[in-house]
């Protein structure tokens, strides 16, 4: 399920738990429109990964005890045969999900966390 959904099931339930009508829980109109939309929205998901952010996240699990869990960009990209700057951008959007971690300035290293080694890149969503 998807931030987006938990966070929809989240004020359904507080909405269910104050016993007033969905429809009279938001004091604003506008407030009450958002959240229709919010509602009606919720299936135009985004992808949870990029296709590159997937292949350099299996490339990472795949690769953990050869590297010792610490990546450069560099060494990614020649290992899937993309440039460094791909494999960068990548990286930049797994670090920002909580999949991957950035260490060190120079070179900059990367290293899977835990939910990285946690995700199943097989499921439907990923």
């Amino acid at each position: 399920m998807s931030k987006k959904n938990k966070f929809i099931e989240e004020i359904k339930n507080i909405i269910a738990s104050s016993g007033k009508d969905p429809n009279n829980f938001f004091t604003s109109e506008d407030a009450l429109d958002y959240w229709n939309s919010l509602q009606l929205s919720g299936d135009n998901e985004k992808p949870r990964f990029t296709d590159n952010g997937k292949l350099v996240l299996k490339y990472i699990k795949e690769h953990k005890e050869d590297f010792n869990n610490l990546f450069k960009a560099k060494d990614i990209g020649e290992g899937l045969s993309i440039s460094s700057r791909t494999a960068s951008g990548a990286l930049r959007k797994l670090v920002s999900d909580g999949y991957v971690e950035r260490m060190g300035e120079s070179p900059v290293v990367y290293s899977l966390t835990k939910e990285g080694i946690e995700v199943d890149l097989n499921a439907e969503d990923a």
